[in-house]
């Protein structure tokens, strides 16, 4: 299975939401095309159906690999079509530094 990464970010329930809708509708592409989970993961080069059931289920600790490769071979242009990050949180923006976006809150919170 996936490893665990534990991230605030991916706790947002915009963030579960969306990934919950690409996974449906990674599930939806496959049926549409009478593949298995298993067929898919043959296709994908030997990935275990285990894994394909927790991308279409949404866990967010699926490889971003995995799934840009899953959509690519389904033929779904997902992530044009997915809530931006603007709609995450209006307290939240991206602020880059040496290169690198990361989003943080505007106000930080540094009362302890």
């Amino acid at each position: 299975m996936p490893k665990k990464v534990d991230s605030s970010i991916q706790a947002k329930p915009q963030i579960r939401d969306a990934l919950r809708e690409a996974g449906h509708r990674i599930a939806e592409a496959r049926k549409r095309k009478g593949w298995s989970q298993s067929a898919l993961g043959s296709r994908l080069g030997g990935i275990d159906r285990r894994h394909v059931s927790a991308m279409e289920k949404g866990d967010p600790n699926v490889g971003f690999g995995l799934v840009v490769a899953t959509l690519w071979l389904l033929d779904l242009p997902i992530l044009a079509t997915l809530p931006g990050a603007d709609r995450l949180d209006t307290r939240s923006r991206f602020v880059s530094r040496g290169g690198v976006r990361r989003i943080r809150p505007e106000e930080v919170d540094n009362d302890f």
